[in-house]
């Protein structure tokens, strides 16, 4: 596309260069001004845009948690960082926390922070049985 535009740009410059040192013809500047005010302004838009959305995600970002509680095997648990959960990893999470993976409910209740994914401002009671989303799919952990 940008190469394009470069192109129509450089036509219309060096054709009108030409009409200006004797060639016939109409000279296009007046164009060629309007044409690159129009490509910077939806330049400036998109790139608004680009950083709007970067924000955004960054704003995403923090919202997730940066530890989980994982279950070992003789019941006690473990500090991890959610790039070393595996795939079934249980996970403790503790009432009012947000979800560090993805996964399924496998015992008791708890109240989850879903306010990444819903918006919700409350805690969502849940009990055993259906899948939850922590926003994080690159690890299904059964909790």
């Amino acid at each position: 596309m940008m190469t394009l535009i470069a192109l129509a740009i450089s036509t219309a410059y060096l054709y009108s260069a030409a009409v200006s040192f004797g060639l016939p013809g109409m000279v296009f500047y007046w164009e060629l001004a309007t044409l690159l005010d129009i490509m910077l302004l939806g330049h400036w838009i998109e790139m608004r845009s680009v950083l709007g959305a970067s924000r955004a995600l960054e704003e995403l970002a923090r919202l997730m948690p940066s530890e989980a509680h994982r279950l070992r095997a003789d019941g006690s648990t473990e500090e991890v960082g959610l790039e070393q959960l595996r795939v079934g990893d249980r996970v403790l999470v503790r009432p009012g926390e947000k979800v560090p993976a993805d996964g399924e409910v496998r015992e008791g209740r708890s109240s989850l922070n879903q306010a990444m994914l819903t918006g919700e401002s409350h805690p969502v009671d849940v009990q055993a049985g259906p899948s939850w989303s922590g926003g994080r799919s690159t690890a299904r952990a059964p909790w």
